[in-house]
C-alpha cells in the first residue's frame, strides 16, 4: 500500500470525516470518499479551486512573498478542510458541533 492509499486509510477512520475529495488544480477529482457521490465530489472540487485561487490572490496581495497553503472553513455543520499541494488539491469535509458553554 502508497503512502498515499494509508494517509487516506487513516483520514476514513478518523471521527466526524464525513468526506475528502483529491483534485487536480484544475478541479478533476482523482479520489474521493468511497460513499460520496461523484456530483457532490465535483461541486467540492470545483468550488474550492475557485476558492483557493482567490484566497490564494488575497494572501499575495498582502505580502508578494507568501504563500497560501492551508484554508480551513468552518460553516454550521460542517467544516472544510484544504491543503494547496503543487500538484494537487485535498479536500476533507468534516462533521464540526461547537463546545457546548
Amino acid at each position: 500500500m502508497s503512502e498515499v492509499e494509508e494517509t487516506l486509510e487513516r483520514v476514513k477512520i478518523q471521527s466526524g470525516v464525513e468526506g475528502y475529495v483529491i483534485a487536480s488544480h484544475d478541479g478533476t477529482v482523482l479520489r474521493r470518499f468511497p460513499s460520496m457521490s461523484q456530483e457532490l465530489a465535483e461541486a467540492y472540487a470545483e468550488s474550492m479551486k475557485h476558492l483557493g485561487k482567490k484566497s490564494r490572490n488575497v494572501v499575495r496581495d498582502l505580502d508578494p512573498k507568501n504563500e497560501l497553503r492551508y484554508l480551513r472553513i468552518r460553516a454550521k455543520k460542517h467544516e472544510v478542510l484544504v491543503a494547496f499541494d503543487p500538484e494537487f488539491l485535498v479536500i476533507i469535509i468534516q462533521k464540526w458541533t461547537p463546545a457546548s458553554a
